[in-house]
């Protein structure tokens, strides 16, 4: 027993050296995880409010995840001030933190495609979109691919615009999402409606001048 007391005396002694160290490890173990985050959230369609499935969501060069078919993503152990950065076909980039439960896109393009009722993929062909008197886009071959509508520039994400093909009955559809496949009904002897024709400009009628007042005097 007498051997041990001086262990343990050093040991006393030793102790206060060791907890300044201990405390520091302590510090910057839990200190480093307070400044990380799990970025987990779900991509949203602004348009339809539907989950995107399959967006790529990347922290860096090799950091990042795709979004499942219920549109949810995972990123482990990032920076707590860590953005994110999306790419999917149809939708312009969005930067979102890493905290951010929700990442909503909204669509830049919409691609169409008409098929005749009744079928699988049989394509309609001289398909044209328009909305009021503007032209969205139309087949530039036959048999019609898929048309592309531009949704950011034109401003018109969530407006309604008219299809319409030569033979088949026209048919109303909701700019939503980045991919609509719709079907058009035969029907012989009908087309697209014909633009309205521009009114014609007033034309004006020809004033004549008025004619000289002839002088009263008398020629000397």
């Amino acid at each position: 027993m007498a051997d041990e007391r001086p262990d343990a005396s050093l040991m006393r002694r030793r102790l206060p050296v060791f907890v300044p160290f201990a405390l520091l490890f302590l510090v910057t173990l839990f200190g480093g995880q307070v400044n990380r985050v799990d970025a987990r959230g779900v991509v949203i369609d602004s348009s339809t409010q539907q989950p995107v499935p399959g967006v790529s969501i990347t922290f860096s060069a090799n950091r990042g995840a795709v979004s499942d078919d219920q549109g949810g993503y995972f990123i482990a152990n990032l920076p707590l001030d860590a953005h994110l950065r999306t790419s999917a076909p149809g939708y312009p980039p969005v930067t979102a933190a890493a905290t951010d439960k929700q990442i909503r896109l909204t669509p830049g393009t919409l691609t169409l495609q008409v098929n005749e009722e009744g079928t699988t993929d049989t394509r309609v062909p001289g398909v044209e979109v328009r909305q009021g008197t503007t032209v969205l886009s139309k087949c530039s071959a036959d048999p019609c691919g898929q048309l592309v509508i531009d949704l950011a520039t034109n401003g018109i994400v969530g407006q309604k615009a008219v299809v319409c093909a030569p033979g088949h009955d026209s048919k109303e559809i909701e700019l939503k999402g980045v991919t609509l496949v719709t079907t058009l009904p035969r029907h012989e002897g009908v087309s697209c409606p014909p633009f309205p024709s521009p009114t014609p400009s007033p034309t004006s009628v020809p004033t004549a001048a008025p004619s000289a007042t002839p002088s009263s005097n008398p020629s000397p």
